[in-house]
C-alpha cells in the first residue's frame, strides 16, 4: 500500500479540530513554486496551481496565512484559537514571480527566508549542481565513492536518475569544504563540464519581499549543515546572513529558518548571540505557549500532502495534513530509515 494511499485512508477518518479553544499556531513550510510544467529530478516545492489551491483553501477555513513573526507574537500575547502561517526557504526567484502574485490574491502574508550568501556570490545550491549533473549527464551510470568502495548507480531513464539523487542526498552532508569537493568529483565522474544555473532571487528582485509587507528572515549564507561546523563557523554562517540581509534589503531580521532543520545547542547559542529572536525547524508539530523561541516547529505543505486520487487537489486531505494527522506516520518512516 502506497504512502499515498495510507494518508487517503487516514484522512477519511480524520475529525477536523475545532477553530475556538487555546492559541495554537501551524507554521506551513515551502521552498520552490514550479511552473505547472516544470519536471525536476529534485522536486523542491509545489506547482503554482497546488500553492493557489492552497491558498483558496485556506482562506476558505477562515486561516488565511499571515508571517511568522505575526504567529508567534499572536502566541506570546496570550492570544486564543488557531493561526496559520506560511513560510518560503531559500530565496528562489520563483517565490517572486509566481509565490507572491498569489499570495495578493487571497491576502495572504509569508516569512520569506533567505540564503543570503548563494544570492550574493549567485552561485546555486548544493542540491541544484548534483540535479543539473544528474539531468544533464551522457553517463548511463554513475561509479562514484564519496568516501569507501566505489557505487555503481544506474542512469538510463528519468526514474533511475531521480531515484541516483535521492540515495546520493545524504553524501553532501559534511562541512562546506568537503560538500563543494564531492560535488566537483561528481560532476568529473559524469564528465559534466556546463556550470549549473543559479535560480536564486537577485537582491534587487528580493525588494519585491518587503515592498509586498511580508517579513523577510535569514537561512544562513550557503546552506550547511549546521551541527557539522565547528563553532565558530556556526556563528559566522548565522550572523553574517542576518546582516546581509539587513543591509541588502533595508530590513530587520528577527528570525533564521535552520537549513535541513539541522542545529545543535551550539547553533541555538549562535542564534541567540546573533541578535535573532526566534528560529524554526523542519520538525512537524503546531506551536502553543510557552515555546522554546529557538526550537520552532513547523510543517511542510507539499503537493503529496494535499492531491488525492487522480493528482486533484484534496481539501480533506489538506485538512488532515493542517491539523497534524500524518505527524505520526512520517515519523515512524524517519525511524524505520534510520
Amino acid at each position: 500500500m502506497s504512502a499515498r494511499t495510507v494518508r487517503w485512508l487516514l484522512s477519511l477518518a480524520h475529525a477536523p479540530r475545532g477553530a475556538g479553544g487555546r492559541g495554537s499556531l501551524t507554521i506551513l513550510r515551502h521552498h520552490r513554486v514550479y511552473d505547472d510544467r516544470e519536471r525536476p529530478l529534485y522536486r523542491l516545492g509545489v506547482s503554482a496551481w497546488v500553492l493557489r489551491d492552497q491558498l483558496r483553501f485556506l482562506a476558505a477555513e477562515r486561516l488565511t496565512p499571515i508571517t511568522v513573526g505575526e504567529g508567534l507574537a499572536h502566541l506570546a500575547g496570550g492570544g486564543a484559537g488557531h493561526r496559520v502561517a506560511l513560510s518560503f526557504d531559500d530565496g528562489y526567484r520563483d517565490n517572486v514571480e509566481r509565490a507572491l502574485p498569489l499570495l495578493a490574491e487571497t491576502g495572504a502574508r509569508a516569512t520569506f527566508f533567505l540564503t543570503a550568501g548563494l544570492m550574493e556570490e549567485r552561485q546555486p545550491a548544493w542540491w541544484d549542481v548534483l540535479d543539473h549533473a544528474l539531468a544533464t549527464t551522457r553517463s548511463r551510470e554513475l561509479r562514484w565513492a564519496p568516501s569507501g568502495a566505489p557505487r555503481v548507480w544506474p542512469l538510463g531513464g528519468l526514474a533511475e536518475r531521480s531515484a541516483a539523487l535521492h540515495a546520493l542526498l545524504p553524501a553532501f552532508r559534511t562541512s562546506l569544504a568537503e560538500r563543494d569537493r564531492r560535488l566537483a568529483s561528481l560532476r568529473q565522474a559524469l564528465e559534466v563540464t556546463a556550470a549549473a544555473p543559479c535560480e536564486f532571487a537577485t537582491w534587487d528582485e528580493a525588494r519585491a519581499f518587503a515592498a509586498a509587507g511580508m517579513e523577510v528572515g535569514a537561512h544562513t549564507l550557503h546552506h550547511p549543515h549546521l551541527s557539522v561546523l565547528e563553532a565558530a563557523d556556526q556563528h559566522h554562517e548565522i550572523a553574517a546572513s542576518k546582516q546581509q540581509v539587513e543591509a541588502r534589503l533595508g530590513v530587520s531580521v528577527a528570525g533564521l529558518a535552520y537549513p535541513g532543520g539541522d542545529h545543535d545547542d551550539v547553533t541555538v547559542a549562535a542564534c541567540r548571540a546573533s541578535g535573532l529572536t526566534y528560529a524554526v525547524t523542519t520538525r512537524a508539530g503546531d506551536v502553543v505557549a510557552p515555546f522554546d523561541p529557538f526550537r520552532i516547529s513547523r510543517r511542510g505543505f507539499s503537493e503529496g500532502a494535499c492531491l488525492g486520487p487522480g493528482g486533484r487537489f484534496s481539501r480533506r486531505l489538506a485538512r488532515a495534513e493542517l491539523d497534524g494527522a500524518f505527524d505520526r506516520l512520517r515519523a515512524t518512516a524517519r525511524e524505520v530509515a534510520s
